[in-house]
C-alpha cells in the first residue's frame, strides 16, 4: 500500500496515477501515457512513499536534458512535503566538487543521465544509496546512451525502477530492448480513450493542410531528379541500385546500398570505390531534393553553397561541385529569392498563427532545422501582434538561455515559440492551444511528443502541413501507422509480461520467453490490462 504522508495535502490525486503507482511499487515498471497524464505524478506518488518508508534511502530522478532537470526537480517540490533545498540537480553545469557535496546532503536528486554517469563511474556517486530510480523519456534506453549503463547499474542493486515514456516505439525488438536494458517487468499502459483517464483528458484536433508546391519549383526538382536518376544508373551498371527510376528509391534503399558497397569493399571489390563515391554524391542530391520540397528554395540554396564552402571535399563533393547543374540551380534559387519564392508553406503559416494570435492563443511552432526555425521566427515577428521567439538546441543556445526562455513563455511575455526537436521531449508548457508542425517527421515518437505540447489543460489543436506528392506526406501516412502500431504492440507485450509474472509465481512453464522472466524482477504481480487505443485525436491534462 503506497504511504502518502509525505505528499502535500492540496494535490489531486487521480485513481489511475494511484493505482499505476501502486503496482509499480511490486516491480520494476515502464509507464506508458499520453503526455500531461501525469507521468511524473506516478514518479512522485512513488517517491513520497519511498521517502516515508525508507527514510535512508534517496531518490534519483533522470531526465535528458538540464532544462527537463530543471522542471522535474521543481516538481518534486511542488508536490511533496521536503525541504526545498533537499531537492538538487546534477548537470555538467555543476562542478564535481559541488556535485559531491550535493550528493551528501540531498534527499532527491535530478540529474542529466551523462552526468550522472560520470560521477558513478567515478564513485561519487553509489547507485545503492537510492530506493527509486525513475527514468524519464525512457525510450531512450538503448544502444550507448547513458541509461543503458545506469539500468544496467541499478539493476544491480534493491532500487526499484521506474520508466516513463509517452512513445516507447513501434517496434516490438525495440520496446523489449528498452524493458531488458531497464530491467522492466511490468508495462502501465493508459491511453486517452480510456474510461478511467476521460474526465482529465482534453481534445487535441488534428488536421493536416496540404500546399502545392509553385510552378517555379519544376525546374528545380527536375534538373535534381535527373542529376540523381544519372548516378543511379552507374550504380546500377556497378550492381549496387535495383532501379534508376527517382519515384522507387527512398533513403532507406539509399543506406542499404552504402551497406552493400561497404561490404563489397571489405572484399576487396575495387567497383566498391566508385560506388562509394556515387552513393555519397547521390544521398548529397536525394537531401537537395527533400530540403528543396519540404523547406524551400532558401534551404535549398544554402544547401548547395555549403557544398562549394566546405574546405575539405571528398571525391564525391568536388565531383558535384564541379557539375555545371550545380551552378545553375544556384544562380535559379537566387532568382526566386529575388522575387520573394520560398516556400508555400510559409504564406500558409503565417496565416495560421495570425488568425491564432488575433483570437488571443498561444503557439508552438516546429521545424527540423534551425535555418527554417530562424527564418520561421523572423517571418512570423513580422506579423500584427506576433511576437516569436526561437527555442534551439544547445549548439546554438546554452542551456541556461533555453530555461529562461521557456520561463518567459510560460509567463506570457510572448505567444508563439518556434523551435526545433529540443523542445519535443517532456518540456511542461500548460498554456499552448495550438502546435504547428512545419513539415512532417516519419517517427512516431516525434510526432507523439510534439502532438502532447498541446491540450494539456484546455482544447487544443495539431496542425500538420503537408507538402502534396512529397515525402512530407508519405512521413505523415508512416508515422500514423507506427503510432497505431505502437499501441497494438504494448499490448501484446503487456499480456507477455503477464504471463511471465504469473508463470513465475506458481512455477509453472511461461508461454513467452519475452520480459518479465530476468532474474533482476523483485516480485511478481498482476499486470493491469492496457487499453485498446481510439481512433480520435485527444490531448490530456496535467496533474
Amino acid at each position: 500500500m503506497l504511504d502518502l504522508r509525505l505528499l502535500k495535502q492540496n494535490v489531486q490525486q487521480r485513481d489511475y496515477q494511484l493505482l499505476a503507482a501502486a503496482s509499480a511499487l511490486q516491480h520494476n515498471t515502464l509507464v506508458v501515457m499520453p503526455t500531461a497524464l501525469g507521468k511524473t505524478f506516478v514518479a512522485a506518488l512513488m517517491a513520497a512513499h519511498y521517502l516515508a518508508t525508507q527514510p535512508s534511502k534517496k531518490i534519483l530522478f533522470l531526465a535528458p536534458t538540464k532544462p527537463l532537470v530543471d522542471q522535474q526537480a521543481q516538481r518534486m517540490r511542488d508536490v511533496l512535503q521536503v525541504e526545498p533545498n533537499s531537492v538538487v540537480c546534477v548537470t555538467g553545469d555543476v562542478s564535481p566538487t559541488e556535485r559531491q557535496a550535493l550528493y551528501q546532503t540531498a534527499k532527491i536528486i535530478a540529474g542529466t543521465p551523462q552526468t550522472v554517469e560520470h560521477d558513478v563511474l567515478a564513485r561519487k556517486l553509489v547507485l545503492s544509496d537510492f530506493s527509486l530510480v525513475v527514468f524519464d523519456e525512457a525510450h531512450r534506453a538503448v544502444g550507448e546512451y547513458a541509461y543503458v549503463f545506469l539500468g544496467e547499474m541499478t539493476r544491480a542493486t534493491p532500487a526499484r525502477i521506474l520508466g516513463l515514456t509517452a512513445s516507447p516505439s513501434s517496434q516490438k525488438e525495440k520496446i523489449q530492448l528498452i524493458c531488458d536494458n531497464l530491467g522492466i517487468q511490468h508495462l502501465e499502459i493508459k491511453h486517452e480513450s480510456d474510461p478511467s483517464v476521460s474526465a482529465y483528458s482534453q481534445p487535441v484536433k488534428l488536421d493536416f493542410l496540404f500546399v502545392d508546391l509553385p510552378e517555379e519549383f519544376r525546374t528545380l526538382q527536375n534538373l535534381l531528379r535527373q542529376m540523381t536518376s544519372e548516378t543511379l544508373s552507374e550504380l546500377k551498371e556497378l550492381g549496387f541500385a535495383e532501379s534508376a527510376d527517382t519515384s522507387k528509391v527512398n533513403k532507406r534503399d539509399l543506406l542499404s546500398m552504402r551497406a552493400k558497397i561497404t561490404a563489397a569493399l571489405a572484399q576487396k571489390n575495387v567497383a566498391g570505390y566508385k560506388a562509394a563515391s556515387l552513393n555519397a554524391r547521390v544521398m548529397n542530391l536525394s537531401h537537395a531534393l527533400d530540403l528543396l520540397e519540404s523547406q524551400g528554395v532558401d534551404a535549398l540554396h544554402s544547401f548547395l553553397a555549403g557544398l562549394k564552402e566546405r574546405k575539405t571535399q571528398s571525391k564525391a563533393i568536388a565531383g558535384l561541385v564541379a557539375d555545371f547543374r550545380i551552378t545553375k540551380l544556384s544562380i535559379q534559387c537566387d532568382e526566386l529569392l529575388s522575387r520573394g519564392v520560398v516556400h508555400p508553406k510559409i504564406e500558409k503559416l503565417k496565416r495560421l498563427v495570425g488568425d491564432s494570435v488575433a483570437r488571443g492563443k498561444t503557439l508552438i511552432v516546429f521545424a527540423h532545422f534551425r535555418d527554417t526555425a530562424q527564418r520561421l521566427s523572423e517571418e512570423l515577428s513580422r506579423l500584427p501582434g506576433v511576437n516569436a521567439r526561437m527555442l534551439v538546441g544547445r549548439a546554438g543556445m546554452s542551456q541556461k538561455k533555453q530555461k529562461a526562455l521557456l520561463d518567459d513563455f510560460r509567463a506570457k511575455a510572448f505567444n508563439v515559440l518556434v523551435c526545433t526537436s529540443v523542445g519535443e521531449e517532456g518540456l511542461d508548457i500548460e498554456a499552448v492551444d495550438t502546435v504547428i508542425f512545419y513539415e512532417a517527421v516519419p517517427s512516431e515518437i516525434r510526432a507523439i511528443q510534439r502532438r502532447g505540447r498541446a491540450g494539456r489543460v484546455r482544447a487544443g489543436n495539431a496542425i500538420v502541413l503537408l507538402a502534396k506528392n512529397t515525402k512530407d506526406e508519405a512521413f505523415f501516412w508512416i508515422s500514423r501507422r507506427k503510432e497505431r502500431q505502437m499501441h497494438e504492440t504494448l499490448g501484446e507485450l503487456s499480456r507477455e509480461m503477464s504471463r511471465n509474472r504469473h508463470a513465475q509465481a506458481t512455477g509453472t512453464p511461461s508461454s513467452s520467453s519475452s520480459g518479465g522472466s530476468s532474474p533482476d524482477a523483485k516480485s511478481d504481480s498482476s499486470s493491469s490490462s492496457p487499453t485498446s487505443p481510439g481512433s480520435g485525436q485527444k490531448g490530456l491534462g496535467e496533474f
